[in-house]
């Protein structure tokens, strides 16, 4: 019974029996990735995924956002955050603010834009462009050499692209930046990450964008096994309406992020959708993303995730249509080409369609919203 093969088809003999035929077949179901969820797995010998060599980080750590335009006083919010023990910040939208250097001794700051700025050269910058453009960044009219490129799947997620089209299209753009500046980016180019509600799923996308941007750079000569991935929650899902079911929403997706093996992990307000920035919503956050790692102790455990014959089957099956998408995508002259001609859009609007259905319909739950309603 060790051969696979045999193996599998024990258990769907023994399955026929006790259910019967037709039961059988129910407990099989397809998603909108494609892929067929089974009632039971095994292992595969034949994958070119091992599950032994699953690619995880030494360490995660907690992310934060501060946005210029937001904040009245940028020095006390860093203050702050690096008291609560969160020392990795990205500054976005800024515009001269004096920053005091003693913080650079103290943790990493990171200024975030996509336009060639003149910023203290001591602080890094973090070049992140808008995937939604026809044509890449000129990274080349950023005169600091001290920088990352970091690719957010922001604009595919919130606009509803499903699992494999949001590894493909990030990685294919990623593809098309080292085409253009030369294979030596690998080493600067890291990935940010949208969470979503399907678990499991989210926790295999995290390994599967790992294996193929690995096995993809390698194939350039520069292969790189770690690059960084920051996991974020969706805005896609939370509501306004019942906005306390926001925190336990993004704290699941947070939990798929750092189970998947991200580097850093990111959290959203929970009054995102209809409140500006405040330090009520922003202490939550911060706990939140505290009370996961000092209380849950799922930092002491790097790699909970082997073992798992349908968590190995789903990166499987996420790494192999990711990859064809992408060949797909390369065939047809690169990300950049595809999104002048809208083929992108069309591939992410036709998944929106057939996800708005499903909820419409109730076949997906978003609770509060289209079922368990609290009149």
């Amino acid at each position: 019974m060790k051969d696979s093969k045999n193996l599998k088809k024990a258990w769907k003999d023994k399955i026929i029996l006790d259910l019967g035929t037709d039961s059988y077949k129910r407990l099989f179901s397809k998603t909108n990735e494609d892929i067929t969820i089974s009632p039971y797995y095994t292992s595969n010998k034949k994958s070119l995924i091992n599950p032994e060599k699953l690619l995880f980080p030494k360490q995660w750590d907690i992310v934060n956002e501060l946005k210029c335009d937001k904040t009245t006083d940028l020095n006390k919010q860093i203050k702050s955050l690096y008291k609560n023990e969160i020392k990795n910040l990205i500054i976005s939208n800024y515009e001269d603010q004096f920053i005091d250097n003693s913080f650079l001794f103290q943790g990493n700051i990171y200024f975030k834009t996509d336009k060639p700025v003149n910023y203290n050269p001591k602080f890094k910058l973090l070049i992140e462009p808008n995937l939604n453009s026809k044509e890449p960044i000129d990274l080349n009219k950023f005169y600091q050499k001290n920088f990352m490129l970091n690719l957010s799947s922001e604009f595919f997620k919130e606009s509803g692209a499903n699992i494999v089209q949001e590894i493909a299209f990030i990685l294919s753009a990623g593809i098309d930046y080292v085409n253009k500046f030369g294979n030596s980016l690998f080493n600067k180019i890291s990935f940010e990450l949208i969470q979503g509600n399907n678990y499991f799923f989210e926790i295999a996308k995290i390994q599967a964008t790992r294996i193929l941007w690995s096995i993809i750079s390698k194939k350039y000569g520069n292969q790189i096994d770690d690059c960084i991935i920051t996991a974020k929650p969706t805005t896609k899902n939370k509501t306004k309406e019942n906005y306390n079911n926001n925190i336990i929403r993004a704290t699941s997706e947070c939990m798929s992020g750092i189970l998947g093996g991200c580097d850093f992990i990111k959290s959203i307000p929970y009054d995102i959708k209809f409140n500006d920035q405040n330090e009520f919503s922003q202490r939550i956050t911060n706990n939140q993303l505290l009370i996961l790692k000092n209380e849950t102790l799922i930092k002491f455990v790097n790699n909970s995730i082997s073992g798992s014959y349908y968590i190995t089957y789903l990166i499987e099956k996420l790494a192999e249509k990711s990859l064809k998408l992408i060949k797909k995508i390369e065939k047809n002259g690169g990300y950049f080409h595809d999104q002048k001609n809208q083929k992108i859009f069309q591939e992410i609007l036709m998944n929106h369609k057939k996800e708005k259905e499903q909820y419409e319909s109730g076949d997906k739950v978003l609770v509060g919203q289209n079922k368990f309603i609290n009149a």
